[in-house]
């Protein structure tokens, strides 16, 4: 299992950040290569697919959204909002939680992921961490459009 870690701090208040975050629209335009299905708003409870492909050859990374908690407020202090998204995939599988705190000037989010790649040997882990580190990373600042 690979734990990609990732925290980014940005001017956007948390309910605005925290809203980017679960519209899924946002992910679909800023990861390339990839798709997301799903019906309805981001809630508790939700599965939606997204489907990386090139061409014919893809794969799908199966999720359930578990928990989804929007931030107290947008000053420092108020309860930080919460997601947390289990993958059932074939190809990835682990889970996703991210906070979003308030915090001066802005909000601070934090994304814990612990990637399984059950058809890669456990010694993989660090690249398999390092490339998704690189990648969420980029993908979590074109959401948030910063």
């Amino acid at each position: 299992m690979a734990d990609v870690v990732i925290t980014i701090v940005t001017p956007l208040p948390a309910s605005v950040a925290f809203s980017r975050l679960v519209d899924w629209e946002r992910h679909t335009a800023a990861i390339p290569l990839t798709t997301l299905s799903y019906e309805g708003d981001a809630h508790a409870g939700q599965t939606f697919v997204a489907r990386t492909a090139l061409g014919p050859v893809g794969f799908d990374d199966v999720m359930r959204v578990e928990l989804l908690r929007p931030p107290a407020g947008d000053q420092p202090g108020d309860v930080p909002g919460l997601v947390e998204v289990s993958k059932h995939g074939r190809v990835l599988g682990g889970s996703v939680r991210w906070t979003v705190a308030p915090v001066t000037g802005g909000s601070r989010i934090e994304w814990v992921q612990r990637l399984v790649v059950p058809w890669l040997p456990r010694v993989a882990d660090p690249i398999v961490a390092a490339i998704g580190r690189r990648a969420y990373g980029t993908g979590l600042r074109r959401i948030l459009g910063s």
